[in-house]
């Protein structure tokens, strides 16, 4: 089973028992039929990624039926498939994050704050993040929030206006 299919099985453990039910068309609308839109779209993909001689995969449906969390997952699998599954991804010249100092953490958004004036610490800061006065992260990694330096920086100005 190729690494992007492990992925959606963890995420859709039902979906594991699914994966040879594209055998004949009979099959295979049967077992769609018993799924949700979501689940319909990630089987789809994870028949894909085992067999993509032959599977087809339709992107309209991630624009259909897929928003948010599980857009940002289909998006994951695909690219777990072409860099880690095919290799067709060898070189890779493309970066998600593409610059370390670009991201800010809680507490360093917390220290750029307090360096521009501002009398804000982590405490303070999660307050606000959680009451919604904080920009939301603009990336989460491992349950990290991280938000870029010109979100941090409007956030900045924002601040000093209001004060």
């Amino acid at each position: 089973m190729k690494q992007a299919t492990v992925k959606i099985t963890e995420q859709f453990p039902i979906l594991e028992q699914a994966l040879h039910a594209n055998q004949s068309t009979l099959l295979t609308e049967e077992t769609l039929s018993k799924l949700s839109d979501v689940e319909q779209v990630f089987l789809r993909l994870a028949w894909f990624f085992e067999n993509p001689g032959s599977e087809n995969f339709n992107l309209e449906s991630l624009y259909k039926f897929l928003d948010n969390e599980w857009l940002e997952f289909a998006l994951e699998v695909i690219h777990i498939f072409f860099y880690k599954d095919t290799y067709l991804i060898r070189n890779p010249q493309h970066s998600l994050v593409t610059d370390g100092n670009y991201y800010m953490n809680q507490s360093r958004f917390a220290e750029f704050l307090q360096e521009n004036g501002l009398k804000y610490d982590k405490a303070k800061l999660s307050v606000y993040i959680t009451r919604g006065i904080v920009p939301k992260a603009d990336i989460t990694i491992s349950g990290t929030k991280y938000w870029e330096q010109s979100t941090c920086e409007k956030f900045l100005k924002e601040q000093q206006q209001s004060e």
